[in-house]
């Protein structure tokens, strides 16, 4: 009997959708007695600062440009974490014409808090799965992610040689 693809891919579309509302589902719940704060902003900009800043700091260009976004959709998000006391701006006391960021300890404590609440959340989670059957689905995550990275990387390919999205041959 043939493998309709169709029909499996439809199902792991859905099956990805579904997992990703059940996961926001249960983090918002997770969140709910932790201080409020923009949790996904905070972790990546303590990303960028751990990955690219100085001394716990970044600049709002050199943050922007990491971020792949432009330098008005940086400051908006940052006026947002500011506004929360959660971040900090000010001048590069040795470029005037640069801004460097930190986050402030509320927003630091905020963010630890959230991450903490997270981790408790998911470990839960894995605590309900047997050791066999979450040995076999890490086995398949990584099948997984495999083929999507051979995947993207052919497109990346075909794209930079003049084809098409869809020349690639598995």
């Amino acid at each position: 009997m043939a493998i309709n693809r169709s029909n499996e891919l439809e199902g792991l579309v859905q099956f990805l959708a579904h997992v990703n509302r059940l996961g926001k589902r249960g983090m918002r719940a997770a969140l709910a007695g932790q201080p409020k704060c923009r949790l996904g902003m905070l972790e990546h900009l303590h990303m960028m600062i751990e990955q690219h800043g100085h001394d716990g700091t970044i600049y709002v260009s050199e943050l922007a440009k990491n971020l792949q976004q432009s330098m008005p959709a940086v400051s908006r998000g940052l006026r947002y974490l500011e506004q929360d006391g959660h971040i900090r701006r000010e001048t590069d006391p040795h470029d005037r014409r640069k801004t460097l960021v930190c986050i402030t300890p509320e927003g630091e404590a905020a963010r630890l808090a959230g991450e903490q609440a997270i981790n408790a959340y998911v470990s839960r989670i894995m605590d309900r799965i047997s050791p066999d059957d979450l040995a076999r689905m890490l086995a398949m995550k990584d099948v997984f992610l495999a083929a999507i990275e051979a995947e993207n990387e052919a497109l990346e390919q075909n794209l930079k040689t003049g084809g098409t999205p869809y020349d690639t041959d598995l």
